[in-house]
């Protein structure tokens, strides 16, 4: 038995359970999805340069957008009103009656929990209890399924410490080599939902790009489309992500034992890359959102979730390898620009793989900075012997 016995992943599932049902009464008074903007509009005059455009004819791809727009919506428009609405309250109803069953007996947890969990996906439809309520429920449910280990050591607590920068999950991961397959469970995870999201927001993207009163459906009514295409992406994605998940593991394990002759095991390696992976997990929210530049706001969260990975593998590499942030970085940088190459240039373009991707003209660009990177990491002494801390 575990010294602790918390009921704070059931505590969880209450609070996501009960915010659910706060913003499907929201609206269900308002009779339409909650939406914000970043800026009063009511035309698309208003979001794009239109004073020599025929707005009855003109394709949507040719308009020009004038400044930054974003709206964000709770809700998804003709499934979150009248009846849809009542469907969805009642898994909201469901889940915080599991949450407080458990909270006041957590012994059937391995029952309750993938209710719990099945109930915190079907409240997106009716905005997640403004996103947050979706994330307490489905945190308490996978944490519910391996109680009464406490919540930080469970699958969804190793996620959410990486997500935190934690560096003594790495020292655990280094310690436990056996988490090596729990590490690749969280790689296929955090690949189902961004695929799954960046499915919906191509198609949504294709849609408002095919006529002027589509895009005003999607910019102010909220649409999003989906079909059963959305299930390849994170087919393909898993694919993906496990190659480059071994690459980027093997290109760190080379430079640190046989460059700086450090000593690490693979395995507990490979399960750190994997685990600072975790912020990639916040590009499941690019279906709630879009903008008069959709392409540029994917890539502003791809870029913020990116750097964020990239801090989780400093950290990483800092701890594994026993090596100074320094050096760490410059292992990073090293190893990344090696990983660029041949994600960027030959992989991706190789295999036309869908999805939002950094791209860097011309090649011969990429190698010098490729090269610039590496003077960098030979300063920092990555490729020379070193001192365990």
């Amino acid at each position: 038995m575990f010294k602790t016995e918390s009921p704070l992943p059931f505590i969880l599932v209450v609070v996501g359970a009960t915010l659910i049902l706060i913003n499907g009464l929201w609206i269900g008074l308002n009779n339409y999805p909650i939406m914000a903007a970043s800026a009063p509009a009511s035309s698309l005059s208003d979001l794009y340069n239109t004073s020599k455009v025929n707005m009855t004819s003109i394709n949507s791809s040719a308009l020009e957008p004038s400044g930054f727009w974003i709206r964000i919506n709770l809700g998804i428009p003709d499934y979150s009103e009248n009846a849809w609405l009542v469907v969805w309250l009642i898994f909201a109803a469901i889940s915080l009656m599991c949450g407080l069953l458990l909270t006041i007996d957590p012994r059937p947890h391995g029952n309750l929990s993938p209710v719990i969990i099945l109930c915190s996906f079907t409240s997106l439809a009716i905005g997640g209890g403004f996103i947050i309520g979706f994330v307490c429920s489905l945190v308490g449910g996978l944490a519910g399924m391996e109680w009464p280990k406490p919540l930080q050591n469970t699958f969804v607590g190793r996620i959410l410490r990486a997500l935190k920068l934690d560096s003594s999950l790495y020292r655990k991961v280094r310690e436990e080599t056996h988490l090596l397959s729990q590490a690749l469970w969280v790689l296929i995870f955090l690949n189902i939902i961004t695929g799954v999201s960046y499915g919906i927001y191509n198609l949504t993207y294709l849609k408002a790009n095919s006529s002027v009163g589509e895009l005003s459906k999607v910019l102010f009514l909220g649409r999003i489309t989906t079909d059963f295409s959305i299930f390849a992406y994170p087919l393909i994605t898993i694919g993906l992500a496990v190659a480059k998940w071994i690459i980027l593991s093997l290109l760190i394990y080379v430079v640190g034992t046989k460059l700086m002759d450090a000593k690490c095991d693979f395995a507990g390696l490979a399960a750190s890359v994997a685990f600072a992976y975790a912020p990639i997990a916040l590009q499941a929210l690019l279906p709630m959102m879009y903008s008069n530049q959709p392409q540029q706001l994917a890539l502003y969260i791809f870029a913020v979730t990116n750097i964020w990975m990239i801090l989780g593998l400093v950290i990483a590499v800092t701890r594994i390898l026993e090596v100074s942030t320094a050096k760490a970085i410059g292992v990073v940088m090293f190893c990344g620009g090696a990983y660029w190459i041949i994600n960027y240039l030959v992989i991706t373009p190789m295999l036309e793989v869908p999805g939002i991707w950094f791209t860097v003209k011309p090649p011969s660009l990429v190698l010098l900075l490729f090269s610039i990177g590496t003077i960098t990491a030979l300063l920092m002494g990555v490729f020379s012997k070193h001192k365990r801390i």
